[in-house]
């Protein structure tokens, strides 16, 4: 699933570790068929196996699977499905805790490419697809919606088989809830029953990393001074709570996912794969960054100020702290910096990708407002990276670009020029490289079609937007300085088609439906690791990336 705007930070960051490197491809169903075992030949009855705890389903005992178990989490995989393989290990490791916990929910498994009927009926298009059924019904199985890692799926389950919220009546019930967890929203309500609540409850089932609360207690409402229905966010930090008062209309169910986000997060972040699915799936995408050394007393001091600076742009910047002591050598390297030049700042926009750098040496609480409140404003340039220009670069029929040249290269008037940015670690630029030369061979001597490549993740333009990789762009002859972006097939014949025909797509080549793996038709960065820079810039939003059926 490819979200409107890319979490750059995307590229450092990385959530899933799910994803092996490389192009995904579904073998063709004859060399299936020729590898078939014995054991997957054998008759289907409705015998209920097992695999490291986890149920083996198919057409023959999925009802029976239905029936004998309360609660059941089904996953609809592909063989083939990288991220079905990636996903295989952490869900054996949820099914054995599930079931040492004597828990009433059971993990099962079903082959959708075997079992297609199955995968017709309960709407599977892509893989992986996880479904909980309850109490034996086919009907409204509810997907998934988590993040694929053992604690999440855990924590989904428990969320989903439980009561969303704890219901509260007592004021010691409530403290020991207060008390016990990092984060409490505490839904107050005159009556437990309508639109707001059912929206309050509906958004505890999604938000699974924090604990809900529900009361109605007049002495609830008296101990804690609510007056009206409200929603609170108790917190063990900074301002301690945060209050959001209903009003006599619909309870909007964004506000309240925007109020608990926002405030469920400390006014400085740090960086970590705990925080990384609330820093980006935050409503703000303006994040400065200070990469700090915690061994150094300067940076013990310099947090009071860098605190002080964040209280002032709650709402409108994230506050970020990156220890450079911890595993974050990828950050380091995508922002250009180096463990020794801590302290230091970046502010990076997750939806224009633009990286701003501040020109004041002193980092203190009145140049960070000035600094931020510019950004804002728009009274400052981003910074753009560069290589430098090899000496090389017009060589050989594939240009090579960096920024220092790409403006003259691709904005020059004269020529039509293709650009290819790529990423070095990305597999599918890597499958795409010898039809790009094959294509810079085939215009090298063309007065006016130039064939180029740049590495985006060492290289910034101005004007580019680069949320996954390969982006493929066509820049213009002209004074105008337009744009297009190419989503058609990654092909020498559609290329040639397309730059023949002036940067457009003749009917016959524009891009038919996706197949299989469509979805994966770019690899852009996913949010928090910190394994390796080649993981660390690979997107996607959080989420779950998926296969197509």
């Amino acid at each position: 699933m490819k979200p409107a705007y890319v979490l750059i930070f995307t590229v450092l960051l990385l959530c899933s570790r799910v994803e092996p490197e490389g192009a995904e491809e579904k073998p063709a169903m004859e060399d299936k068929t020729n590898t078939e075992t014995e054991a997957e030949k054998k008759e289907k009855t409705e015998e209920i196996t097992e695999e490291k705890n986890v149920l083996v389903l198919h057409e023959k005992n999925f009802a029976r699977a239905l029936s004998e178990n309360k609660y059941l989490l089904v996953e609809f995989y592909a063989p083939w499905c990288r991220h079905c393989q990636a996903l295989e290990p952490l869900y054996a490791e949820v099914a054995a805790q599930l079931k040492n916990q004597s828990s009433p929910v059971r993990l099962a498994k079903l082959d959708a490419t075997e079992e297609k009927e199955l995968a017709k009926e309960f709407e599977v298009s892509n893989f992986p697809t996880l479904k909980l059924f309850t109490d034996g019904r086919r009907h409204n199985a509810t997907e998934f919606t988590g993040k694929r890692s053992v604690k999440r799926i855990i924590q989904w389950l428990q969320r989903h088989t439980g009561p969303s919220a704890v219901l509260v009546n007592h004021e010691r019930v409530a403290q020991e809830l207060i008390n016990t967890h990092q984060v409490v929203v505490l839904g107050f309500f005159k009556e437990l029953k309508g639109e707001k609540v059912k929206v309050f409850n509906d958004v505890a089932l999604d938000i699974v990393d924090v604990t809900f609360g529900i009361t109605s207690s007049p002495e609830l409402f008296k101990k804690y001074k609510v007056e009206k229905d409200s929603i609170v966010v108790f917190k063990k930090f900074d301002d301690k709570r945060a209050d959001m008062p209903l009003s006599e209309d619909e309870l909007d169910r964004d506000e309240l996912v925007s109020f608990i986000q926002t405030n469920s997060l400390e006014l400085v972040i740090e960086f970590s794969e705990e925080n990384g699915d609330k820093i980006f799936s935050n409503k703000i995408h303006n994040h400065l960054l200070l990469f700090i050394n915690s061994s150094m007393e300067l940076s013990r001091g310099l947090l009071d100020d860098y605190t002080a600076a964040a209280r002032d742009f709650k709402e409108k910047i994230l506050f970020i702290k990156i220890d450079v002591t911890t595993e974050v050598s990828h950050v380091l390297n995508y922002f250009g910096l180096s463990a020794s030049d801590a302290p230091a700042l970046r502010f990076i926009n997750t939806d224009t990708l633009k990286k701003f750098i501040m020109a004041e040496e002193a980092i203190n609480k009145d140049t960070l407002k000035t600094f931020c409140q510019n950004v804002l404003d728009g009274k400052i340039k981003p910074h753009l990276k560069s290589e430098d220009i090899p000496e090389d670069w017009n060589k050989n029929p594939v240009k090579v670009l960096v920024g220092k040249n790409f403006e003259q290269v691709a904005f020059d008037k004269t020529k039509n020029v293709f650009v290819e940015f790529y990423a070095p670690w990305c597999g599918h630029c890597k499958e795409l490289a010898p039809v790009w030369e094959k294509l810079g061979e085939k215009y090298k001597d063309h007065e006016n079609i130039v064939i180029a490549k740049m590495d985006a993740t060492a290289n910034d333009a101005e004007e580019v937007t680069v949320q996954g990789y390969p982006t493929l762009k066509y820049f213009p002859a002209g004074t105008e300085r337009k744009v297009i972006d190419y989503n058609g097939k990654r092909d020498l014949e559609t290329f040639v088609k397309f730059l023949d025909n002036g940067g457009d797509l003749p009917p016959l080549f524009e891009e038919e439906e996706p197949d299989e793996d469509e979805d994966e038709d770019k690899e852009i960065p996913d949010e928090v690791s910190s394994e390796s820079q080649q993981d660390s810039e690979k997107l996607v939003n959080g989420s779950s990336r998926k296969d197509e059926l």
